[in-house]
């Protein structure tokens, strides 16, 4: 699949999104591990871990498609597209 109208560095930073998510979960994941192990609470904290991580990697992709569209409207704006 092609995705138009997207430059290469644009097609490297959507995908460097996936890598980001994966971390996010991770790291999440790990914490909660480590504070079910440091409480005794398992499985608490590694499930509040991973949804945290989710949040966060979301979070992240919202944002990103939003500054991805704020540059394709100005872009178009520039051009006179509207």
């Amino acid at each position: 699949m092609v995705l138009k109208g997207f430059s290469k560095q644009d097609h490297v930073a959507i995908s460097s999104l996936g890598l980001e998510f994966a971390v996010a979960e991770l790291l999440g994941g790990a914490l909660g591990i480590w504070l079910d192990k440091k409480w005794e609470t398992s499985p608490w904290m590694l499930l509040l871990g991973v949804l945290g991580g989710f949040a966060l990697g979301m979070y992240r992709i919202i944002r990103f498609a939003h500054e991805m569209d704020c540059q394709a409207k100005t872009a178009e704006k520039e051009n006179g597209h509207y």
